[in-house]
């Protein structure tokens, strides 16, 4: 049996029979249910597969070892979180391959619009990472580079708790984000 004819079999076995009930109550049979999940579910699957889909990877980096100088503890600790253990990290500088050293390291907040009453009603966060990376006898691997990232905040009085747990999350994830855009580029250096 072919493939075209298989599918059409699975379908002809979802498919209410002809003057049967109608689609709405088979769907109410919970195996037929079950197997109409099944199929559709690997057939998203199959169609994923074949575009190429694939989720993200690791980065692979050129070397092991890294040291780093002048990171927040935040920015280190979503930068050991993305890396992962392929990284050994040194706390020597002279033993690492590359050291990577970060000369600014700055979380902003600030007011994008007020309501008619001139209260805040929406905040712009930004985090921002200036970096070089280089290897501990000083030798330039990347240039100095400077990564900024922003988000929109809308702020109410009411749930200010709330807003203050969802600053902190956003900035969480705009440091991992950097996280992942520095470990990249750390992907491409050669040694």
């Amino acid at each position: 049996m072919t493939a075209a004819g298989s599918t059409r079999g699975a379908l002809a076995d979802l498919a209410p029979a002809s003057g049967g009930p109608d689609a709405a109550e088979s769907l109410a049979d919970p195996t037929r249910r079950r197997r109409l999940l099944r199929w559709t579910s690997s057939l998203a699957l199959v169609g994923l597969a074949g575009c190429g889909f694939r989720l993200r990877q690791p980065v692979a980096l050129p070397f092991r070892r890294l040291a780093l100088a002048g990171f927040s503890s935040d920015m280190e600790r979503a930068l050991r979180m993305a890396a992962g253990p392929a990284v050994e990290w040194m706390a020597v500088p002279a033993q690492a391959e590359v050291l990577l050293v970060a000369t600014a390291s700055t979380r902003e907040r600030i007011v994008a619009s007020y309501t008619p009453t001139r209260r805040v009603s929406e905040f712009q966060l930004r985090t921002r990472l200036r970096y070089r990376a280089q290897t501990p006898a000083g030798r330039a691997l990347l240039p100095e580079a400077d990564l900024v990232l922003t988000r929109e905040l809308s702020y109410s009085e009411a749930y200010a708790l709330g807003k203050e747990h969802e600053e902190a999350r956003l900035y969480a994830d705009m440091e991992t984000d950097i996280a992942l855009q520095v470990l990249r580029r750390l992907g491409t250096v050669r040694l």
